[in-house]
């Protein structure tokens, strides 16, 4: 079945759910930003006033700020980068909803903001501050082709009327991550609603065709940038000739169908493909079999496809290909299979899981500002020559996980798997990873002309600091 042809459309109405601060008393914004400041094209510049020992290629005192004063302790402060606009949005929250603004990434300079935005109810689970259940809303870059979208979404209860039970909901607003103005609408929204009345452990995972809104019991719902909700619970895609269920960790919307693994077999493989269009069998790297001939007690002699999806950034997933070395870790175009770039290890799994991340699996891939590099576990790929770097990779050496890479090919995270990790520098050149002082606060991403962090900046406020790079 072809997700771009199934499912119910369903638009989002503002009288449909309750925001998660909808009945709050507060009437003014709970952080500084656009929400409480003069608005988009106003003077709101937001300057930059905490100090933090950033890595010598950003200059620590040019730069722009805001505190995040509403966000509850332990939870993710939800931003997200635009590469091809050169933006960054946040959120502020105010008495009337969440309020999207848009800043320009150099300077700091409101470009828009939204309507306040009404999430759902929060469920009984994430009412509780000491389950650790993720309770505020996010922000997703919807690459599409043409134009990327930032999407606000947020998991909670909601029901139809007082006529309807309440049911698990993951509510979605899209908004040009282009636009520009005060009181921006949606250009799209929908809410995914689980069958059951509940998600169990559930993903949410962005691509080009909009967010993917799986649950392990084989839920699987597209909402896409205009707002239509797809049911692809039953959607099957066909690789190796078989059709397949999505795979709830690893399942990401291209343009025209679902890109997912195949069946889990024999510890990890069954390749992978598009709903509708290419399979891993015909877009392995060179030198790795795309069908592998596996031997096991209970079945004898079987042929399984190689190549397993193990994360995905902007218009790329990232695959790992058994070889009968370490492996090969290899970067496919999302909408072709087309191999980009590969490197001789395999990578770590990322761990899109709705739930905050609690350790390196929960940093997701990342690529440059101008989508020269990419990074993820402890590997760089150069997607201009097809090269990956393996930085972690030699006896004794400590696992690295990279969460940001510039348009030099510098790549900036942690060695180590258990605290005090140590901050490193990775080149994409070389592959050689440098350590860093212990006091060095790392970028979370980079954007362009500037790395964006996010630290309480030795306060009890948590804060997205954006410093210029030195020229």
């Amino acid at each position: 079945m072809r997700i771009g042809t199934t499912g119910t459309s369903i638009l989002l109405t503002g009288a449909l759910l309750c925001g998660l601060s909808a009945c709050s008393s507060d009437s003014g914004a709970g952080g500084s930003g656009a929400a409480n400041g003069s608005g988009a094209g106003g003077t709101n510049s937001a300057p930059l006033s905490s100090a933090i020992a950033a890595p010598s290629a950003f200059d620590a005192s040019t730069g722009w700020e805001v505190e995040a004063e509403w966000l509850p302790q332990g939870q993710p402060l939800p931003y997200a980068v635009s590469r091809k606009a050169g933006t960054v949005a946040h959120l502020d929250k105010t008495g009337q909803g969440y309020v999207l603004t848009v800043r320009e990434a150099a300077s700091g300079k409101v470009l828009s903001t939204s309507k306040p935005w009404q999430g759902p109810e929060p469920t009984e689970e994430q009412a509780d501050e000491t389950s650790g259940a993720l309770a505020v809303p996010q922000i997703a870059l919807i690459s599409g082709r043409d134009r990327e979208y930032f999407a606000v979404w947020a998991r909670g209860e909601g029901r139809k009327d007082e006529l309807h039970e309440d049911k698990e909901v993951v509510s979605v607003a899209f908004y040009p991550a282009g636009a520009s103005g005060k009181d921006m609408t949606p250009v799209g929204a929908g809410i995914a609603e689980a069958p059951d009345g509940e998600f169990d452990r559930p993903s949410v995972l962005p691509g080009p065709g909009g967010l993917v809104v799986t649950s392990y019991g084989g839920d699987s719902i597209l909402v896409s940038v205009d707002g239509k909700v797809h049911d692809t619970s039953d959607a099957k895609v066909r690789l190796n000739g078989e059709s397949v269920d999505p795979d709830f960790l690893m399942s990401f919307p291209n343009t025209t169908g679902l890109v997912t693994n195949g069946d889990d077999v024999f510890g990890g493989d069954g390749g992978f493909g598009a709903d509708g269009g290419w399979h891993s069998t015909r877009v392995a790297p060179p030198g790795v079999e795309a069908v592998r001939t596996e031997e096991s007690v209970g079945s004898g002699r079987t042929k399984t496809p190689n190549g397993r999806i193990v994360g995905a950034a902007g218009g790329y997933v990232i695959a790992n290909w058994l070889t009968e070395g370490d492996g090969v870790s290899a970067v496919h175009d999302l909408s072709t299979g087309a191999v980009r770039a590969t490197a001789p290890c395999r990578t770590a799994d990322t761990e899109y899981a709705i739930r905050i991340p609690g350790s390196g699996a929960g940093v997701k891939p990342a690529l440059s500002p101008d989508d020269h590099f990419l990074v993820t576990g402890g590997n760089v790929f150069d997607l201009r020559t097809g090269k990956g770097t393996c930085a972690d990779k030699g006896q004794d050496a400590k696992k690295i996980t990279l969460r940001a890479v510039g348009d030099d090919g510098t790549a900036y995270g942690t060695a180590g798997e258990e605290p005090p990790l140590t901050p490193v520098s990775v080149s994409a050149t070389t592959g050689a990873a440098t350590s860093l002082p212990e006091a060095t606060v790392l970028p979370d991403a980079m954007a362009t002309g500037a790395g964006l962090f996010v630290t309480y900046a030795g306060t009890d406020t948590m804060r997205l600091i954006a410093l210029s790079l030195k020229k």
